[in-house]
């Protein structure tokens, strides 16, 4: 892949979502949170993954995504995000589907109040503490929408994992649908109100447009993560689950013809969102609440532009021994 780096980044790094760049002022703090709980759950057991877990920039990313959130919610909100990132390398290095689907049947019982056990393993035991901090600062509503959102998005790694087991590669159709939940960005929209000091009621939360805009976004930042991963993801022979890999192997096109038309068809996308934006004005003395929901959304698309730029997510992979 290092012969089509210099005409590939181009075009990816020339995408800029126009939503405000912010930045929460505890980074630092929050990074130094986010080594220590990684230490205390031994998911980082010597100096190079405390490096990796520093050079990935998650507190960065957390904290742009964040930055009008109380220290409380943007430390839980951070420990989470490197739960994710940890849990989807495991993913990644699963021995089979069935393997992965007894971790994510542990997960999702310690996260809902089940104690874990001196069997489990490192990141089951911090997704049990996870589960507890969030019981802490969450109510009921917020909980069942983020459990919900959790359990799909892990059905999604299964699906993955099973899918290289069978050496099947999904269709464009198939992939724009499984696509919305692999990438744990529903699980941090679930806690977008919360961590704001509100709760998006569910008349609200379930609209239609709300929900249209929910997807919309996460179309659009999954596939720009698809942008930025794949080159990784094609030199490790790993891209079968790539917007820009399926355009190619689709379409049968070579990578810069795919490229442009993954592109393109995430910018249709954030065009979308935008115009669904303008509705919101329809939501009458409701308006306020749901604009103040989607400028979370619209930060954590800002976020993650501007810490694709500057993360080696893209260049080291994170490593846990889980």
């Amino acid at each position: 892949m290092t012969a089509i780096e210099s005409w590939y980044w181009q075009p990816v790094e020339a995408i800029d979502y126009p939503f405000a760049r912010r930045i929460h002022r505890d980074t630092s703090w929050l990074e130094e949170e986010i080594v220590a709980w990684c230490r205390r759950h031994h998911l980082i057991r010597h100096h190079a993954q405390e490096q990796q877990i520093r050079a990935a920039l998650l507190a960065e990313f957390v904290s742009r995504a964040n930055a009008d959130v109380a220290p409380a919610m943007l430390r839980l909100i951070g420990f989470w995000t490197v739960w994710f990132f940890l849990a989807d390398d495991v993913a990644d290095t699963s021995p089979s589907a069935d393997a992965l689907a007894t971790f994510h049947l542990r997960v999702l019982a310690v996260v809902a109040g089940c104690p874990a056990s001196e069997h489990d393993n490192p990141l089951i035991h911090a997704a049990a503490d996870l589960g507890a901090e969030l019981r802490r600062h969450a109510g009921p509503v917020t909980l069942v929408r983020f459990q919900r959102a959790l359990a799909q998005t892990l059905e999604a790694h299964s699906w993955e994992v099973s899918n290289q087991a069978a050496d099947w590669q999904p269709d464009s159709a198939t992939y724009n649908v499984m696509r919305l939940w692999s990438g744990a960005f529903l699980p941090m929209i679930a806690l977008i109100d919360a961590a704001r000091g509100f709760v998006l009621p569910p008349h609200l939360f379930e609209h239609a447009l709300v929900q249209e805009l929910i997807h919309e976004a996460n179309r659009t930042v999954l596939w720009y993560n698809d942008f930025w991963s794949y080159p990784k993801e094609a030199a490790a022979n790993c891209a079968r689950h790539n917007i820009v890999h399926i355009v190619a192997q689709e379409q049968r096109v070579p990578i810069n013809q795919a490229l442009r038309l993954a592109i393109a068809q995430h910018d249709r996308s954030l065009q979308h969102f935008l115009r669904l934006k303008a509705q919101i004005a329809h939501f009458g003395n409701d308006a306020a609440q749901v604009r103040r929901f989607v400028e979370g959304i619209e930060a954590w698309l800002r976020a993650t532009q501007d810490w694709s730029h500057r993360t080696a997510r893209y260049r080291a992979m994170l490593a846990v021994n889980a």
